[in-house]
């Protein structure tokens, strides 16, 4: 329906300044309704036509092209829609009182948890929203009571979020780290496991590692790592910020004592959501970071773990819709595409000479990431020479990529077009010569 003249104007004013939108972008938003998913029998007769008319869903820029959902992801207009009504009901007080010491339950919150308590198979007592993988990784690492000289087991390709808070708990109490190298690609699952193995020590308590790496996109054995900590007695911290909406999860079946979530990737919600996974016989054991009125009320499960304070609720909003509009197009259908357009990243890459490709050897090891780096390697922290020029035609050609000199990893999403690939390709060549 039509929003009257005043709600028009109130929506996309504050569009333009939650977005960050110029007003008339942000007018064009709130102009009509955003545009009807595709019809779901479109994707059998006329897969290409399907994905093309479901881009309308975002509001990315014509001239502009986002490889690197895998930093930040690109939220669709339905999303943003539900955060910013939300945003308004709430500052006319339409909505019920705001909560004041954090994510607290009520209804809108409730449903979340329900919803991704399903999405991830777990408990919802289980569950605590946060507002990103890296405080969520903060709230185990900081929670959990070690003494000096207790190991903790990282990967060498740990993203400053999940490892800095390591890094300072050993400075702080004198804990132990130790480094599994990743190899880059592996052979297979069974080479990574038993990297693992050989690196525990009578010393280690907890491994933390991630489920998709940031560094190269890889897809760890997180089942198997896990069963392998468990019949050691040692606990398992899983990173998962990469790996909410990029491939099929499963938490109970996974066995991980921990795991953490970053939504706004490849899930595409607002940024500044998160989840906090704590298995149910964990849930005592762990401290809370931030204390407020409920740190000690254990009867709250893992929802003690989301007082964080008067916090965005209007964001936790646009989760709960990120969620029904992932699950309106169907989350394998997602994956598929996913996985279909990096497919072809790794062919091309792969078979040029001038490349490796570091994490997609075979299918079971990436689903929308791909890395590759030189055939020559380059120095460590090279800012010349190896895949400079190639980062350098990207960024002049308005291509959103990561990485550099050194390695390049390329995301690829649902609103990925082949044409962006092709001209990431251009821009590959042109680089290269």
């Amino acid at each position: 329906m039509p929003l009257r003249r005043r709600e028009f104007i109130q929506r996309a004013a504050v569009a333009a300044a939650v977005l960050g939108l110029p007003l008339a972008r942000a007018e064009q938003l709130f102009a009509q309704d955003a545009p009807p998913l595709p019809p779901r029998d479109l994707y059998s007769t006329d897969p290409d036509r399907y994905w093309a008319e479901l881009r309308r869903q975002w509001l990315l820029a014509a001239d502009r092209i986002n490889l690197n959902c895998g930093s930040v992801g690109c939220t669709p207009q339905p999303v943003l829609r539900a955060m910013i009504d939300h945003l308004l009901s709430a500052e006319e007080f339409r909505e019920a009182p705001y909560p004041w010491f954090g994510y607290e339950e009520n209804t809108r919150l409730r449903e979340l948890r329900d919803a991704l308590a399903a999405f991830l198979r777990v408990k919802r007592d289980e569950l605590a929203i946060v507002r990103n993988a890296t405080e969520a990784n903060n709230a185990v690492c900081n929670g959990l009571d070690l003494k000096s000289g207790d190991e903790a087991l990282l990967t060498d390709q740990e993203h400053p979020g999940g490892r800095c808070c390591w890094e300072q708990k050993a400075a702080r109490f004198g804990i132990a780290l130790n480094y599994v190298p990743l190899p880059k690609p592996p052979a297979t699952k069974e080479q990574i496991v038993e990297l693992f193995a050989r690196a525990i020590t009578p010393r280690t308590r907890i491994m933390v590692f991630s489920h998709i790496t940031t560094v190269t996109g890889l897809i760890l054995p997180v089942k198997e790592i896990c069963a392998l900590g468990r019949s050691r007695g040692i606990l398992t911290h899983v990173d998962g910020a990469h790996a909410i909406g990029q491939i099929p999860l499963d938490l109970r079946d996974l066995g991980c004592d921990f795991y953490t979530t970053s939504p706004h990737k490849w899930l595409m919600s607002p940024k500044g959501t998160g989840t906090l996974y704590i298995r149910e016989e964990l849930l005592e054991r762990l401290w809370v970071n931030i204390a407020s009125n409920e740190w000690r009320n254990y009867a709250m499960k893992a929802y003690r773990f989301s007082n964080l304070g008067t916090s965005n609720l209007s964001v936790m909003v646009g989760l709960k819709a990120a969620l029904d509009f992932f699950q309106a197009i169907g989350p394998e259908r997602i994956y598929g595409r996913m996985h279909q357009l990096a497919t072809r990243v790794r062919d091309r890459v792969a078979a040029h000479p001038q490349l490796r490709v570091v994490n997609a050897s075979k299918d079971e090891f990436f689903g929308g990431l791909v890395s590759f780096e030189p055939a020559t390697p380059i120095p460590p922290g090279s800012t010349t020479g190896g895949l400079q020029r190639v980062a350098e035609e990207c960024a002049a050609r308005n291509i959103r990529i990561a990485g550099g000199a050194e390695r390049i990893r390329i995301a690829t999403h649902i609103f990925t077009q082949p044409t962006e690939l092709h001209a990431f390709f251009d821009a590959l060549d042109a680089g290269l010569r």
